[in-house]
């Protein structure tokens, strides 16, 4: 785990980061950067078994280690800072998911192109087979990203390809994802389909339209079921999957910034209000 910190003014805040499955932080693009710049601790999470860098590791393979990572993060977070938030792309959003279905600790959570579902336009038609594949014991084999990578613009996506010839990962995430790892990654989304109302942290949701690997729907989903008072979503139309990188990139980072500002902020004005208010008036609220 790699922290970015800076002072801060009127509360300390920390930011956890999650990239997608098998991928590493540079999925966030600009965001950390940006988060980091206006004072917040941007915890830049690498997780066992998990994250691209980890993958080797001999830690146990499952997706309830990856939740508890996070939820230690968060733990050790909340010794120095005052308030948490997630932000995840792809799989990290629904690891961000799984994690404040956890917790009621967690100030808001940035969900970029939540995976509940593999159903995408580009999915592969025989992937759902796959998983049955791997039910019967057939598990040496790993899924292959192809064209057009999460990215709609050309430009991008041809240097994206040129760098999957020479590497596993690159910006927008892994080459292949091993069938254990997705594996994993179907089980938690399952268990996030089923947990969602327990979700009360303030949710933004930015999705593309044309999401190629999971559809509107999913967070449509999401933002139905739940429970969080505070629900907002930014739709997309001139992008893929990988919004970071994707040609609506500026509007994903300032949206993102700006949600988790408007909570931090929020959160004061509720804390400074609940100090202030005359004892009668905080026995008339409740």
């Amino acid at each position: 785990m790699d922290t970015i910190s800076r002072p801060d003014g009127d509360v300390r805040h920390a930011v956890i980061l999650l990239h997608g499955l098998c991928g590493t932080q540079l999925e966030l693009g600009a965001i950390p950067k940006a988060l980091g710049r206006l004072g917040y601790t941007v915890a830049l999470l690498e997780i066992p078994g998990y994250s691209g860098s980890q993958l080797q590791s001999a830690a146990p393979l499952s997706w309830e280690d990856w939740s508890e990572s996070v939820d230690a993060e968060i733990t050790r977070l909340y010794v120095d800072h005052d308030t948490v938030s997630i932000c995840g792309l792809s799989m990290g959003a629904t690891l961000g998911l799984a994690a404040c279905a956890q917790r009621s600790d967690v100030l808001a959570l940035v969900a970029l192109s939540p995976v509940l579902r593999y159903d995408g336009w580009a999915i592969e038609w025989y992937l759902p087979f796959m998983k049955i594949a791997y039910w019967l014991g057939f598990r040496n084999w790993s899924y292959k990203e192809k064209a057009p990578y999460g990215i709609r613009n050309l430009e991008m996506r041809r240097r994206v390809a040129r760098a999957f010839e020479k590497q596993e990962t690159t910006e927008v995430g892994a080459a292949v994802i091993p069938a254990r790892h997705l594996n994993q990654a179907n089980k938690m989304m399952a268990e996030v389909r089923k947990t969602l109302n327990q979700v009360k942290c303030d949710l933004l949701v930015i999705h593309a339209i044309d999401d190629e690997t999971t559809a509107p729907r999913n967070s449509e989903q999401i933002l139905q079921e739940v429970g969080s008072g505070t629900r907002k979503a930014v739709w997309l139309g001139d992008c893929y999957h990988i919004i970071t990188f994707d040609n609506e990139r500026e509007i994903v980072t300032n949206e993102t910034v700006r949600f988790i500002q408007k909570a931090i902020h929020s959160r004061i004005s509720d804390h400074r209000f609940r100090q202030t208010a005359p004892r009668s008036s905080l026995r008339d609220r409740r």
